[in-house]
């Protein structure tokens, strides 16, 4: 009897949540954490170096030979793509 209601505590309370999965034999109502994850995923690189452009670059190919769907953002500071001018 203790686990049951140790069981049923713990259920009810993850159900306060809104959980980024459904539970199988509970009907829930659409979230807006669930349309938010099918938005495609960004990605944010500050940087426009050395590390930064090889980022984008590898992202970018990658999202050619997989197919996937991500948005780069490259932030730099500076009016210029590659690190320091010396």
């Amino acid at each position: 009897m203790q686990r049951f209601l140790v069981f049923l505590l713990l259920f009810s309370s993850t159900l306060a949540f809104q959980l980024p999965f459904s539970v199988p034999f509970f009907k829930q109502k659409e979230s807006a954490y669930v349309e938010q994850a099918q938005a495609p995923p960004r990605i944010a690189i500050i940087g426009a170096g050395a590390g930064g452009s090889s980022a984008a670059f590898w992202i970018s190919k990658a999202r050619e030979r997989y197919g996937l769907e991500v948005e780069i953002d490259v932030y730099e500071r500076s009016d210029y793509i590659g690190g320091r001018k010396f």
